[in-house]
């Protein structure tokens, strides 16, 4: 009998917390019927470079293929609208599974002036042998639009993200 006793404050906090412990088996069902957010890929013109760009909460995903030359040899993606004018800023990342030797280059639209083309230059500090990983750059709230290009034809596409900032 003296060992049920010691045993019964135990057992008594062991119920207490399993009775306190949150059911999170709703939660997971209710985040797998999560309505997925289709891309929206838009032909661009006049070098029919595509781009697709869903918007998640604080995210702009932007993936980029850079598949066809202008009459210039250039191999420019389409303007892509990001208003981030009630955030506090952003930050612009890019990968992709194409690890051979190219540069992309972005540039910003902001009062309605385009500014020049700044390279994104590759990020030495990580080693992944199945992914190009791009140094991120800070944008600023005043960014209207954001362009990319790329110094040469990609094997597949870039990924472009641009993470706001609440203000």
């Amino acid at each position: 009998m003296k060992n049920h006793k010691s045993i019964i404050p135990y057992f008594i906090i062991l119920l207490l917390l399993v009775s306190n412990c949150k059911d999170n088996s709703k939660k997971k069902v209710e985040e797998s019927n999560v309505e997925v957010k289709p891309k929206v890929t838009t032909p661009t013109t006049p070098n029919n470079n595509e781009v697709s760009i869903v918007k998640e909460d604080n995210v702009f995903v932007i993936d980029q293929t850079f598949s066809k030359e202008d009459d210039q040899k250039n191999i420019i993606g389409k303007p892509v609208e990001v208003d981030l004018s009630t955030t506090s800023g952003a930050m612009l990342s890019a990968y992709s599974k194409y690890n051979d030797d190219y540069t992309v280059f972005y540039k910003t639209l902001e009062n309605d002036a385009w500014s020049d083309w700044v390279e994104l230059k590759e990020n030495e500090h990580v080693e992944n042998p199945n992914r190009k990983v791009f140094s991120p750059q800070n944008l600023k709230n005043s960014v209207q639009k954001v362009q990319f290009k790329s110094s040469k034809i990609t094997k597949s596409e870039v990924i472009f993200r641009i993470y706001t900032f609440e203000k």
